[in-house]
């Protein structure tokens, strides 16, 4: 129903019959409509108003808990007792729907962070809960017959009549509602996927074990190979215990059989027996069977049913049961195949997981089912589109939210992806733990004796020291990631078992790596005896770990358990991907994503450590040109001066790769080193007056003498004008006539970066990202001049040099967004807020909350140090109208919950706005007097300098790179002054646009063939690789090497 339609008193009505079929209490339904009505107030809710409602309701209904009936009256229920479920059942409102407009609800009417943390963490549970029900179809197909509908019916004619026995159709419910009530009450071990996985495979264990037992012949499928010999003989007599079926269903679906076989043990088997003894299941509890007796079973699937829904409402969770109801629903469709929903979500179109299949065009009831996404067009904003549009193009909804997203930067350290027909979120879950436990096979949990003798070299040896951080480091890991005391199995200590060897073999990597960079006699005690270094390492490879679980405990998780700054943790990501080539593509993605994360918020917080290493330096905050050497800056003209000019390469060189000591060393103050930068010379007195000249100006002598730079200037037509000093006069005339000779320059020196610190390692790695961020930005908003690049990029750098303090509490986006608009603004370039959210939401890190809550003023800082840092609301409003330079962003169409209303709203210790408030309270008064030096109505000045912007990785100078992990083939770059060798020792190479095919054939001769070949290089490198594992081997890597050399040959014609 439209907005026009939906008048107030209708929406009202239907509100108060939402209340009455839910039995709201008056309170939480009293506080919902007033937060409706003030939201409404500054936002235009566009689609069902019944569904901003509904959003209303749930947060008013998380606020309440309700005592419960009981002897002691100790426990409460949260959320009034009122169903996630049939909440939006009756709102009408599918899940898929109920995530995205929560998620805007937080952000309109401002809600704390632990409501958006329990949204994030309701969506990931139906992420998981989906994937792991789309294994469970499969796995009971090849115990069972097919779950028909027409079974589910069957039910004795008379009570006299004894019962019957169950049907497939209704041990597929009673498995799936058994397992998801037996993973709610153990959130421990269903934390992750991995866990939550192989508890269902202990399920299907024992639903097998039971009808095994129960000589149910008729629901079992006959060619399931772990039936014991002999059973369909008439002869056969069942065995006195169940038989364990776990390696045969880890073999054939994806599963770990040491940790299954741990999970079934100490967890499945525990909560299944408080099941038999609080009498919720009946059967034989000292062998768990009896369960599908036909006695027993009606009883049994009662109970569980009830068990669950009070898990249910008292968690407020979604009731996972929806997937059987969407099974059944897709199976009374007319012509459903057998396996219908497995052959619907493999089908080759790019439908979503459960959505309705209406070949016919009917079923429009489809949007009320909860577990179905609604239709593209049925949605009201373009969010909702772009975000369907991304949901779409998986073939999996699960794998976005279970599957990390390829970030802008750091594209570099990815290694290509392996072709493999059947992916999927639990596939790729055990492939990371089995990787990681084959890269950790032989590897204690102590110091190797490589490590040790590195320990013995140190002037100090740390041994005793790091195994004692050790330690306690991971007795504080086993606090924080036990959630309760109570927990029958503690996978705590077999997961720091994991972190303490892989913390070890990292360490020794990246000591290994740390004597290469650093001169033989350099002692490595100085990095040892670093805490926080050990701390963050120690950190980083406990994340790994986690991570290869896919465990509900994201990132910051981590930090929080270490009580540990993010401006620390980052420091040690780049070195451990550098130093460690085996980790996935997915993990390395993930790795980056976290250092994003910092780069671009989090060390950016009022309490980070950046801000004492800011003031401890003595120094500005470095700059572009600073940060990097002159190689890595694409510093061509385009209206600079020679102060930002230098050689341009034709192939720049790779940053510098700094070592770990130079990361964690503490910042330089200002002292003689800086003195020396400032001076060429030590005769110059520390009291001299530096002074700005131009072409020619005279310096007049004064009292004090004054420091001239004696270096020859470079003009605006680009030749050269000298400086003369003229005696006696005491003056220095700066020549205007062009002169055509010069001094030959001098010879070229080692290009390194000005400031090489820890603060400009820092530095060097935001600012690529930023500039990474703001071409694609600019690319999607089509501002292709590289001039407008540059004012941008300009504009940018002068708002975090000399106005870092708008950084602090917000988010990089939110300034590169004002900076973008701001320069359109002044460059009469018609782009709104919108076309650049519109854009920016198309960047893999977008999320809504950047620019819809941003910080205006921090009440806090500014009661502690007098002053607010940033310009209160109020008084910036006068300062934007009285600049009249610089006009103020206004809203292009009426606020929703995609466009920004310019609200803000006052908190506590804060005031919170939109983008576009920040842009016009805080951000313009800021930095107006810069911003209108390139507008092109006013003059502008012709000292006016554009920062050079950092350059792209430049891919042809990449190193030599493996294409396969199942082969010892590489591919590297060729060196147009070196040509192949064709030496006996490597026979098989080939050089695109020069070898012969021959060549290339005979290298997919030998992968096909499964021969034992050399490396395949591209110039003569000494290195020596072994042979390849024997293995079988795909066809895929000939695919690649054929794209590879159709690219080339294709380039080469062009």
């Amino acid at each position: 129903m439209g907005l026009l339609e939906d008048n107030e008193k209708n929406v009202q009505k239907r509100y108060q019959e939402l209340c009455s079929n839910l039995n709201m209490d008056r309170e939480a339904s009293d506080q919902a409509w007033k937060s409706y009505e003030t939201i409404r107030q500054n936002y235009t809710l566009e689609g069902d108003q019944l569904h901003w409602l509904g959003c209303a309701l749930y947060v008013a209904c998380r606020k309440s808990t309700t005592p419960t009936v009981g002897k002691h009256n100790t426990s409460f229920v949260e959320g009034n007792c009122v169903s996630l479920t049939r909440l939006l059942r009756l709102c009408k409102l599918s899940l898929i729907q109920f995530f995205s407009k929560s998620k805007k609800w937080a952000d309109m009417a401002s809600m704390p962070p632990e409501f958006r943390n329990k949204i994030d963490r309701l969506e990931r549970n139906f992420a998981v809960s989906m994937v792991i029900f789309k294994k469970f179809q499969p796995i009971f197909m090849e115990l069972f017959q097919y779950p028909g509908d027409n079974q589910l019916n069957r039910q004795p004619t008379s009570r006299k009549q004894r019962s019957l026995p169950c049907t497939s159709a209704k041990v597929f419910d009673f498995s799936w509602t058994l397992f998801i009530c037996v993973k709610g009450e153990s959130p421990g071990t269903s934390d992750d996927l991995v866990n939550s996985y192989h508890l269902l495979l202990a399920c299907c264990d024992l639903i097998f074990g039971n009808a095994l037992l129960a000589n149910r012949r008729d629901i079992m499928n006959p060619q399931f190979r772990g039936l014991p010999e002999k059973f369909w003989e008439l002869d056969y007599t069942p065995p006195l215990e169940p038989p364990c079926i776990i390696d045969d269903l880890c073999q054939s679906h994806d599963g770990i059989p040491l940790e299954a076989k741990s999970i079934k043990e100490y967890c499945w088997k525990t909560y299944v027996r408080r099941l038999f003894e609080k009498k919720v299941l009946k059967g034989d509890l000292s062998t768990l069977t009896g369960i599908l007796d036909p006695n027993n079973f009606e009883a049994n699937f009662k109970n569980i049913n009830k068990v669950y829904e009070e898990h249910v409402l008292n968690v407020g969770d979604f009731d996972e049961r929806i997937f059987l109801a969407e099974c059944r629903r897709l199976r009374a469709l007319p012509g459903a195949r057998q396996c219908h929903l497995i052959s619907a979500l493999n089908s080759s179109e790019k439908r979503p997981v459960l959505r309705a299949w209406n070949s016919q065009g009917k079923g429009e009831d489809a949007n009320a089912d909860i577990g179905t996404p609604t239709k593209l067009y049925g949605m009201g904003d373009i969010s909702e589109k772009l975000q369907a549009k991304k949901n779409n193009n998986m073939q999996q909804l699960g794998m976005q939210q279970l599957a990390p997203s390829t970030p802008l930067s750091g594209r570099k350290y990815l290694k290509s992806k392996e072709a493999h027909p059947n992916i999927t979120p639990v596939s790729t879950a055990m492939q990371a733990v089995s990787r990681l436990r084959t890269l950790l096979v032989g590897r204690p949990s102590s110091p190797s004796e490589t490590l040790l003798a590195i320990f013995r070299k140190c002037s100090r040896n740390p041994q005793e020291r790091v195994e004692k951080l050790v330690r306690d480091f991971g007795e504080q890991f086993c606090t924080s990631f036990r959630q309760s005391k109570d927990e029958d199995i503690d996978f705590a200590p077999k997961r720091l078992q994991l972190g303490e060897s892989l913390y070890y073999k990292l360490l020794e990597n990246i000591l290994e790596d740390e004597k290469k960079k650093k001169p033989a006699d350099f002692d490595l005690s100085v990095l040892l005896e670093n805490d926080v270094f050990h701390q963050s390492l120690f950190a980083c490879c406990l994340e790994i770990v986690i991570y290869s679980y896919n465990s509900q405990r994201t990132f910051p998780w981590i930090l929080e358990a270490f009580n540990l700054c993010p401006f620390h943790f980052y420091k040690v990501i780049e070195p451990i991907v550098r130093v460690e080539d085996q980790l996935s593509r997915d993990m390395v993605k993930h790795l980056n994503h976290i250092e994003e994360q910092i780069l671009e918020s989090m060390a950016w917080k009022s309490e980070s450590p950046l801000w004492e290493n800011i003031r401890c330096s003595g120094l500005p905050v470095p700059s572009c040109e600073d940060a990097f050497p002159p190689g890595q800056l694409d510093d061509c003209p385009c209206g600079t001066d020679s102060s930002r000019r230098t050689t341009n390469d034709r192939n720049p060189p790779q940053s510098p790769v700094s070592s770990l000591t130079d990361r964690f060393q503490s910042p330089v103050p200002v002292g003689s080193v800086a003195k020396k930068r400032l001076f060429q010379s030590d005769s110059v007195p520390m009291t001299m007056v530096h002074r700005q000249v131009k072409p020619g100006q005279s310096l007049l002598q004064t009292s004090k003498p004054v420091a001239i730079n004696l270096q020859p200037l470079e003009s605006e037509n680009g030749r050269f004008s000298p400086i003369f000093y003229v005696p006696g006069t005491g003056s220095v005339i700066i020549q205007t006539h062009s002169v055509q000779s010069r001094q030959p320059p001098p010879p070229p020196k080692e290009k390194k970066a000005k400031r090489g610190d820890s603060l400009g390692l820092f530095f060097r790695k935001f600012y690529s990202l930023a500039s990474v961020r703001m071409q694609e930005l600019c690319a999607q908003l089509e501002l292709t001049d590289a001039d407008l690049r540059k004012k941008i990029w300009t504009c940018f750098e002068h708002t975090i040099v000399n106005q870092t303090d708008l950084m602090e509490d917000r988010h990089l986006d939110q300034i590169l967004m004002c900076a973008v608009y701001v320069i359109c603004k002044v460059a009469k370039i018609e782009k709104t807020f919108t076309e650049i959210m519109r854009c920016y939401r198309l960047q893999p890190q977008a999320d809504s909350h950047v620019y819809r809550s941003v910080l205006l003023c921090n009440k806090r800082r500014r009661s502690n140090n007098g002053t607010s840092n940033s310009s209160s609301p109020d008084k910036s409003k006068e300062d934007s109208r009285d600049s009249g330079n610089l006009p103020a962003s206004q809203p292009s169409a009426p606020p929703t919950p995609t466009r920004l209303a310019g609200t803000s709203n006052s908190f506590e210790f804060e005031d919170r706005g939109d983008l576009i408030m920040f842009y016009n309270t805080v951000y313009v008064p800021k930095v107006k007097g810069f911003a209108v030096k390139f507008s092109s109505v006013g003059q502008q000045p012709d000292n006016l300098t554009l920062s050079p912007l950092p350059l792209g990785k430049n891919q042809p100078m990449s190193p030599c790179r493996r294409i396969s992990e199942k082969h010892a083939v590489f591919i590297r770059s060729l060196d147009q002054q070196k040509t192949i060798p064709t030496s006996p020792s490597q026979p098989l190479s080939y050089c695109f646009s020069r070898s012969p095919a021959k060549d290339l054939r005979a290298i997919n001769n030998m992968i096909l063939t499964r021969k034992v070949g050399k490396r395949l290089l591209a110039d003569d490198s000494p290195e020596e690789e072994g042979s390849p594992p024997k293995q079988p081997a795909p066809a895929v890597v000939a695919r690649k090497l054929q794209n590879l050399l159709g690219d080339r040959m294709g380039q080469t014609q062009d």
